[in-house]
């Protein structure tokens, strides 16, 4: 069984861009209420709008954590893979010999 991780660090980059711009084009902003209105339905519909707008709004801020939080972790592989390949490289070179 392998324990290699692959990533693709262009691919993870591009999808959580996209994430970021699907979370900035939802817009929780509750529709005013109707006025004059005195049936049950109307009173209903204007509670499920405010409750929608907290939802997304809180759906929003629990995206965004998400999202700095898997770009901090990316960031942190990438940092580590480099490390790692700088130090596989110098081992795989071994030591130099002086030709005498």
């Amino acid at each position: 069984m392998s324990t290699e991780v692959k990533i693709v660090y262009a691919d993870v980059e591009a999808q959580l861009a996209e994430m970021t711009t699907a979370k900035e084009s939802l817009v929780p902003t509750a529709e005013p209420p109707i006025t004059g209105n005195t049936l049950d339905v109307v009173t209903k519909l204007t509670e499920l709008s405010t409750k929608l707008e907290q939802l997304l709004t809180k759906y929003q801020t629990i995206l965004t954590t998400n999202i700095q939080t898997t770009t901090s972790s990316v960031e942190f592989m990438n940092e580590t893979d480099q490390t790692i390949s700088t130090a596989m490289q110098s081992t795989i070179d071994g030591p130099k010999q002086v030709m005498q």
